[in-house]
């Protein structure tokens, strides 16, 4: 099972940015086999966040354009979906513990591998590639090199 990052996300629905060639063509190859790949709600909601947000999208979009994007990711693309579950604590409190002094960047992180790595996720493709070593994922890729 894979997953990806919310930035890739992003990236892939933001014409606007350097990035998004690269990241449209990630999407549209997880599209091809949506049945391979898991999205944390988690992802969906920071997503949400991205795409209003004046400091990020040149044209930030209305809640509801917004929302029928993430509706549409969650909903109709076939992608499988997942949300934290609290008898993940102790391993989110666990890997936290494991990044020491990082662990402060990187508790949103360690709840989105925990909430992964339950679902089976053993590749897990993001640009940020160092936020997500140690959380046990098998392999982390960064598709945009």
């Amino acid at each position: 099972m894979k997953s990806g990052d919310t930035n890739l996300l992003l990236y892939a629905m933001n014409r606007g940015c350097a990035e998004h060639a690269a990241a449209k063509a990630w999407l549209d190859g997880a599209l091809a086999e949506p049945r391979k790949w898991i999205f944390a709600d988690q992802i969906l909601f920071e997503l949400y966040r991205l795409l209003r947000h004046p400091k990020v999208m040149a044209k930030p979009l209305s809640a509801a354009l917004a929302v029928e994007q993430i509706v549409w990711f969650r909903e109709e693309t076939g992608f499988l979906h997942c949300g934290y579950d609290e008898s993940r604590w102790q391993g989110v409190m666990d890997a936290l513990v494991a990044q020491g002094e990082r662990s402060g960047l990187l508790v949103h992180d360690a709840v989105l591998a925990a909430t992964l790595r339950a679902q089976g996720v053993t590749q897990f493709h993001s640009p940020n590639v160092a936020d997500f070593v140690g959380f046990g994922f098998f392999e982390v890729v960064n598709p945009l090199k």
